[in-house]
């Protein structure tokens, strides 16, 4: 094996390691949205900013919008979270929001190629949007790409 060949094994073994780093992340996230109270939207909601942009190379995280983090700020400070939770969704994602007459929130989201949707709970419609949105990339992610069927939005799984 030359020199050429272990720089390149190397590489591969360093995205490798940073994917499932992100991947990490993502559960940690779906994790402490689902424990956490109303006043801590905001910060899932940088943290979920921050995560769509360090995305490693080759996730599959079409369909997501990465918002700039000024218009992020400015639609927190006005109470705007479901909003802000809400723009990291592009065209071609479906979701679903619901709220319980106890006041708990239920958000399913499914990315573009996904086979089914993924649902997450929260205190509020962006913790529940943003559990929703890193459940649905942790599931697409561990697809391999010649596994993931582009499918027309009419023909989602589910979505009610």
């Amino acid at each position: 094996m030359n020199r050429s060949d272990l720089h390149h094994e190397a590489g591969i073994v360093a995205a490798a390691d940073a994917a499932a780093g992100w991947r990490r992340h993502l559960g940690e996230l779906a994790l402490a949205c689902a424990g956490s109270f109303p006043a801590e939207e905001a910060q899932r909601l940088h943290e979920l900013r921050r995560l769509l942009a360090e995305a490693p190379a080759g996730v599959l995280i079409r369909g997501l919008c990465v918002p700039d983090a000024d218009r992020l700020d400015q639609q927190i400070a006005a109470g705007a979270a479901a909003s802000a939770a809400l723009a990291m969704l592009g065209e071609e994602c479906g979701y679903l929001l619901s709220r319980g007459a106890g006041g708990q929130h239920l958000a399913s989201v499914i990315l573009p190629g996904a086979a089914e949707e993924a649902s997450a709970s929260g205190d509020t419609l962006a913790l529940a949007l943003v559990g929703a949105l890193v459940l649905a990339l942790a599931e697409i992610d561990a697809l391999e790409p010649r596994r993931v069927e582009r499918r027309s939005p009419g023909r989602a799984s589910r979505l009610n």
